[in-house]
């Protein structure tokens, strides 16, 4: 017995479009009523996390070099501590810098 032909048309191959580009998708920073980028928020939480973590971390190696006698501590050491906290002392400076004049720039 011959198989009766379906009558519904053939589908054709559709071709796939491209999304729209998204709006960059907005969130709220903690304790504020503005919403703000994605990337805004990103690098508020990271200040906040620099900002919690790095206090404490300076009381710890304080309270370590201050309960070590300095004549322990060996020259190379002390100057690598040195400079390995003058780098990060300069880091932080040029964030500041560079938020200070962007800062200056809009005013």
């Amino acid at each position: 017995m011959a198989r009766k032909k379906s009558r519904r048309p053939t589908k054709k191959p559709t071709v796939k479009e491209k999304p729209a580009k998204k709006k960059p998708r907005l969130t709220r920073v903690t304790g504020g009523d503005r919403a703000v980028p994605p990337k805004l928020a990103d690098t508020d939480r990271q200040i906040q996390r620099l900002w919690h973590n790095v206090p404490p971390q300076c009381v710890s190696i304080t309270s370590s070099i201050d309960t070590t006698p300095p004549e322990m501590i060996p020259d190379e050491m002390r100057e690598r501590w040195l400079r390995e906290l003058r780098k990060t002392a300069v880091a932080l400076d040029l964030l500041i810098e560079r938020l200070a004049g962007g800062a200056t720039a809009e005013a």
